[in-house]
């Protein structure tokens, strides 16, 4: 900055002194958020960064006494007693800036159907030689990853090294071989999201392939908030139904007497009116509507099913001993084909952990990519 500059930007930022605002590099950022965000650590816990002041015990426009643009910093001191200085880095502002509104938290969603990924055929990541930070940003984007070479023995570590496994009836990292459950039934499975009959689907799911010498078996996966959108532009007297109706999701489990029954829509929709999550199991949905309700229900039902089923939303792929797939479950559904037990073992292990864990390493890594910064 020359010195024309600085004194231009000097006389500008004085000029703001009396107003509830200041500009910093054309991006305007009010006293009162100024002083609510204070990066000053004596205000702060130094292990949680949790604020240790509440705005609200201050003045409804806290003022500053000074404002000064030095070396890359902004530096305030506040009419205050005790006086009380705040020093923010220029890039912490603007990487936070508000003017007009917030910059997005997450990556940007990419849609994707089974012509998309044969033009973008993604990565099976190396967990010998890759790293979260390297495949995190695919599983925000895409809504799922595929890692490889994991070991049985490190499995455990390696699930838990993103958060607490979320326990369920059947224990923590659970192992599918053939049994009475339909999940680790022979049988094919269409493309679902698990855990509907829990108020909260919305996990990260882990699924780990032991070993797999059966023939079939082919896993299958489907972004669904591709499909809604097809959906709702092709059909969006159904997407109103599924997005408006409440239903309920059976689960029963005699051995520990659970009889789970959560009512959700199966379409669940987020503040500006997208579609945020997507609940979709025939086996533990279970309508119970009024008379007139029902017949337009599973019109709808069966369209969206349709959609979901078709070939081309589809991405198919084999699990190879020691791959795993980890995908948001409240987006991207998997199922698999059926597959012949008497022609090899197929064993597979599932184990979920609540997404917040997810997006709150995303955010560290992306927050403070190893720095954090803090003014002492």
């Amino acid at each position: 900055m020359t010195t024309y500059q600085k004194v231009n930007r000097d006389r500008e930022i004085r000029s703001r002194q009396n107003e509830r605002f200041i500009n910093v590099a054309g991006k305007r950022f009010h006293y009162t958020w100024l002083r609510d965000n204070c990066l000053n650590s004596k205000y702060r816990d130094p292990e949680s960064w949790e604020k240790l002041d509440d705005i609200s015990d201050r003045p409804s426009c806290p003022e500053p006494l000074s404002v000064e643009e030095r070396d890359g910093e902004l530096i305030i001191d506040w009419n205050e007693t005790p006086s009380h200085r705040s020093i923010f880095p220029i890039s912490w502002l603007l990487k936070h800036n508000c003017d007009p509104s917030p910059a997005p938290l997450n990556e940007p969603v990419v849609l994707w159907d089974k012509a998309w990924l044969e033009a973008n055929p993604v990565e099976k990541y190396d967990t010998r030689s890759s790293t979260p930070e390297s495949w995190m940003s695919q599983l925000f984007k895409l809504g799922f990853v595929i890692l490889s070479n994991i070991a049985p023995e490190d499995l455990d570590e390696f699930v838990t090294s993103f958060g607490p496994v979320r326990n369920t009836e059947y224990g923590g990292i659970m192992t599918q071989t053939v049994a009475k459950d339909l999940a680790a039934s022979t049988h094919g499975l269409p493309p679902h999201t698990d855990l509907t009959f829990w108020y909260g689907h919305r996990v990260a799911e882990f699924i780990y392939c032991v070993k797999h010498e059966a023939a079939g078996g082919q896993t299958l996966i489907a972004d669904s908030f591709r499909v809604t959108k097809d959906f709702q532009e092709q059909q969006p007297d159904y997407f109103k139904i599924l997005s408006e109706t409440p239903v309920q999701f059976w689960r029963v489990q005699h051995e520990h007497q659970y009889f789970f029954r959560p009512v959700r829509p199966i379409l669940e929709l987020g503040d500006r009116g997208e579609v945020a999550a997507v609940r979709f199991s025939y086996k533990n949905c279970t309508p119970i509507l009024p008379f007139d309700k029902i017949e337009g229900f599973y019109e709808a039902y069966r369209a969206f099913s349709s959609y979901l089923n078709n070939p081309d939303y589809q991405y198919r792929f084999r699990f190879e001993s020691g791959d795993c797939l980890l995908v948001q479950n409240f987006r991207v559904l998997h199922g698999r084909t059926a597959f012949d037990p008497a022609s090899g073992p197929r064993e597979m292990k599932v184990a979920y952990i609540e997404w917040d864990y997810f997006q709150a390493r995303y955010f560290y890594q992306r927050e403070f990519n190893g720095k954090f910064i803090h003014q002492s």
